[in-house]
């Protein structure tokens, strides 16, 4: 700044627009110092200092704003957690247009996120004729996300029939629908025996052969991880917890779904315990006279399949390998109860779909993994084909 302006601002310091102070300060073309001795009235000095403090304020926040942004693009914050700081205002809606991947679509889902509380009722009716589908697995493993995974397939492709003698399971069937419908994950199930239910329905499928539709009444029955952890390793203090009304003592056809968590980064979800708790409820189920006795199928579902490495093609081979590997007390134990009973073994690779936002957020559902569950509990129903006994099918 020539020095004939300066001294011009400064005789009028007074009457200059205080940003204009302002500005000259941040340039260092005048100091504080300078305008001072020039005779700025002190309530300008006060402006100049509310406007800088002001000023580093909205730069604090941006420079927040954006570290926010950088972490929503490296997938490192939850849905809730973008959705409450837009509702506090923290972050704006065009602050993430303009920032992030998002786009005005995903931004209206994530304003209208809601992960409601439901758990499955107990259903007191016993289980009707048919195949009884037990899941097994700890917490944390995926199990109540691969059912609902399954019924929502089933209902956009109008695979099941409703029962509506289990109305409590089909109100809970319906809730896991809804919310997988809308990427929102199910909470998990409460760790008690009253949230152990069922959900009745029937299975319509067209069978190649004959161009026939055949129908498969199935009893699909959820028990919480917690719970299953609970009953594999004291199973003393819950009686009869595993075989919980009765279910397993039944003259059904069953089939048995042991569902393996391949990602061990979940706390206490390791593989050792998932082995375990598998060969604990193994050597339990034992008790029940009629529960391996009817098994017609066990099945070893490693879920989480998208997580496999990026090199595997044969997904089918692969989570087959890696659970012979990782889990060969549980196979070993496995081959000698087949040999037992004669149930098939059957190993399928699952996958919900693509997750984003810390995997709190299904973005785009897995249609394969859930096609090929039922096709493959359609074939081994008790209105299916005849059994067969080989160690380990892929060919499910």
């Amino acid at each position: 700044m020539k020095k004939l302006h300066k001294d011009a601002f400064l005789r009028r310091c007074n009457e200059l627009p205080t940003n204009i102070i302002k500005k000259h300060i941040d340039s260092g073309d005048i100091t504080l110092e300078e305008y001072i001795e020039s005779g700025l009235m002190e309530s300008k000095v006060q402006e100049v200092g509310d406007l800088a403090a002001e000023e580093m304020r909205i730069n604090r926040i941006k420079e927040e704003n954006q570290e926010f942004y950088n972490q929503i693009e490296n997938d490192e914050k939850e849905i809730d957690e973008i959705q409450d700081a837009l509702n506090s205002g923290e972050i704006r809606k065009e602050g993430i247009l303009e920032n992030t991947y998002i786009d005005e679509k995903l931004l209206e889902k994530i304003i209208g996120y809601s992960q409601d509380a439901y758990s499955p009722e107990n259903n007191k009716e016993s289980l009707g004729a048919g195949t009884d589908i037990f899941f097994f697995g700890r917490s944390g493993s995926g199990k109540t996300c691969i059912l609902a995974s399954i019924f929502w397939y089933a209902e956009d492709k109008g695979l099941f029939m409703d029962d509506t003698n289990s109305m409590k399971g089909i109100n809970y069937k319906n809730k896991l629908v809804e919310g997988i419908d809308k990427g929102v994950l199910p909470f998990r199930t409460p760790a008690t025996q009253e949230a152990v239910t069922y959900i009745s329905t029937t299975l319509v499928d067209e069978n190649i052969k004959t161009g026939k539709q055949e129908k498969s009444p199935l009893n699909f029955i959820e028990m919480s991880g917690e719970f299953f952890q609970q009953a594999a390793q004291n199973p003393d203090s819950l009686k009869d917890s595993i075989d919980a009304h009765g279910y397993l003592s039944n003259s059904n056809r069953k089939l048995l779904f042991f569902i393996v968590d391949y990602d061990i980064r979940p706390k206490g979800n390791t593989r050792t315990k998932q082995s375990q708790d598998f060969q604990l409820v193994l050597n339990h189920l034992d008790k029940y006279k009629k529960a391996l006795k009817n098994t017609h199928t066990v099945y070893i579902v490693v879920n989480k399949s998208d997580l496999f490495p990026k090199h595997v093609v044969d997904k089918n081979a692969f989570a087959l390998e890696w659970f012979m590997n990782e889990f060969k007390a549980v196979y070993t134990m496995l081959r000698d109860k087949r040999e037992k009973h004669k149930f098939k073994l059957v190993s399928l690779p699952y996958s919900l779909g693509t997750f984003i936002f810390k995997n709190s957020y299904l973005s785009e559902k897995c249609e394969e993994s859930p096609k090929r569950l039922i096709k493959s509990i359609g074939k081994h129903s008790a209105f299916g084909r005849s059994r067969s006994y080989g160690i380990f099918s892929s060919n499910n």
